[in-house]
């Protein structure tokens, strides 16, 4: 008997402990709001946190004893439930911080904060229902890694002019972001590259604006970057670097806009790009001639060329077309500062420049409409006529253009030391006053045409070349050869030293 009634009291004190409390607790619960709650709405205790954070409790009168939905907050739309959906105070004079609690509101699908002086990291978001952020015009000092990257319903998304952030770099696997439309973000810090963020041929099918200016953004835009809906695409002001091929890809494209980076090369065929209205390249290293592509596109009526490296003759636009084409033959690009065609002469060089992939140290020497005008690697004599081409050493890639055969006066034609592959052109061989070739230690492959009598070849350091005996008198292929002609001359000059 006595064993039994322990338990009971020590229950019956627990039971008593117990109710004490729950008055308490219920005060507690009653000072928060609840979705039972009939003063406030289930989104209303973030919200106030939210209040409090940006500031808007003074600027917007967001006061936390009243319901964002019930008694209708400036800027606030709320749809069923009471939950809070859009949240719209532009200009509105914020000046706090964005909350962690903005990411509680799982409803939210417009937050547009835009003119104010918000500063502060951004929250690390979820924003799964989120289609609008726009944050352009504050003061934020950085952005999470992977921001974004799970706002799977984001349409639109700006962040230009925060000025005080750190860098950041876009996301590299951006593949939920398949509603995107406009992302802008101009002057905001953007770092890194765009491998990742438009690397995937199938990222962004709703893609319409695309503008990146004003950042840090260096390497190449990846040449797999594809879509039929962007319209207007701002680069402009980076410091992006290779080949400009990808834009041919952009086949709904407006407006153009990559002046200002260090993008090199020739411009591509934009012939499937009829829609193009704006097109700048201005201040990069772009060289070759300018497309009949452009100058054929019905819809264009604005065109920047300027400091730049092209060549070839200057472009026949429309009249209706703003350009500053006539500036850009002044500085350098074009064969003459007034329409017509270049000498034939500069017409050959421009073809061998292609062949060689339109180099940029080619092209910033090979300017005006007269190549015996100090071209690098163009000697001529006092007549002006050329009589060698001296291209060794100069990295060059691609091939051997025949338009070498029309320099019909050249007596020597040195191209060792390059990466050139691909045949020696027949026309080469053709040529009548050449007595000398050297095209040793480059990547030349095929069978060495025939040359006429008297022709030196010097053409070792092509594996995959093949220099048949009967191509030329005397074939100089092999190092060993190349190796005792020139100890032999160095004896005779030698002994024509002791004898003087």
């Amino acid at each position: 008997m006595n064993k039994m009634k322990m338990p009971l009291a020590l229950l019956s004190f627990l039971l008593l402990a117990v109710a004490s409390t729950i008055p308490a607790a219920a005060g507690i619960l009653a000072d928060a709001p609840s979705a039972a709650s009939t003063a406030y709405g289930p989104d209303d205790f973030n919200m106030h946190a939210v209040a409090t954070a940006l500031g808007a409790d003074r600027a917007l009168g967001w006061r936390n004893d009243s319901s964002a939905c019930r008694d209708g907050w400036t800027g606030i739309t709320c749809g069923e439930g009471g939950k809070v959906i859009a949240i719209r105070a532009r200009n509105a004079g914020l000046n706090g911080t964005l909350p962690t609690e903005v990411t509680l509101l799982f409803a939210l699908q417009v937050l547009d904060l835009r003119d104010n002086g918000l500063t502060g990291a951004l929250p690390d978001a979820v924003f799964l229902e989120l289609t609008n952020l726009h944050i352009d015009n504050n003061l934020f000092t950085s952005v999470p890694a992977d921001f974004l990257s799970t706002a799977r319903s984001l349409q639109g998304f700006s962040i230009s002019n925060n000025t005080q952030l750190q860098p950041w770099e876009l996301l590299h696997d951006a593949h939920r972001l398949t509603k995107l439309r406009h992302f802008i973000a101009n002057n905001a810090g953007v770092s890194g590259t765009l491998s990742g963020f438009l690397g995937n041929r199938s990222v962004f099918p709703e893609l319409s604006i695309l503008s990146l200016a004003h950042n840090l953004l260096t390497g190449h835009v990846p040449a797999t970057f594809y879509s039929r809906t962007l319209h207007r695409l701002d680069l402009s002001s980076n410091d992006l670097s290779g080949p400009i091929d990808f834009i041919a890809n952009l086949l709904g494209l407006e407006e153009l806009l990559l002046d200002h980076n260090s993008f090199t090369g020739p411009m591509p065929d934009l012939s499937g790009l009829w829609k193009l209205q704006v097109v700048d390249v201005a201040h990069n290293r772009l060289t070759g001639v300018v497309p009949a592509s452009l100058t054929d596109l019905g819809l264009l009526n604005s065109v920047s060329l300027t400091g730049n490296l092209f060549q070839g003759p200057l472009p026949e636009l429309a009249s209706s077309v703003h350009s500053d084409i006539t500036n850009a033959a002044f500085n350098g690009s074009f064969c003459r500062t007034e329409h017509g065609p270049c000498d034939p002469l500069v017409d050959a060089f421009i073809a061998i420049a292609g062949g060689f992939q339109y180099p940029e140290a080619l092209a910033a020497s090979w300017k005006g409409n007269h190549p015996c005008a100090g071209w690098l690697g163009v000697n001529c004599d006092d007549g002006g006529v050329i009589t060698e081409v001296n291209l060794c050493r100069l990295g060059l890639n691609g091939t051997l253009h025949p338009a070498f055969g029309t320099l019909k006066t050249i007596q020597a034609l040195l191209l060792a030391g390059n990466n050139i592959s691909g045949a020696v052109p027949q026309s080469i061989a053709e040529l009548p006053l050449l007595r000398f070739q050297d095209v040793s230690d480059n990547s030349l492959e095929g069978s060495m045409p025939r040359f006429h009598s008297g022709v030196s070849i010097w053409a070792q350091g092509n594996p995959n070349l093949t220099v048949p005996a009967a191509s030329c008198t005397p074939c100089i292929y092999s190092d060993t050869v190349r190796g005792f002609l020139v100890a032999a001359a160095l004896t005779v000059i030698v002994a024509l030293i002791s004898v003087n």
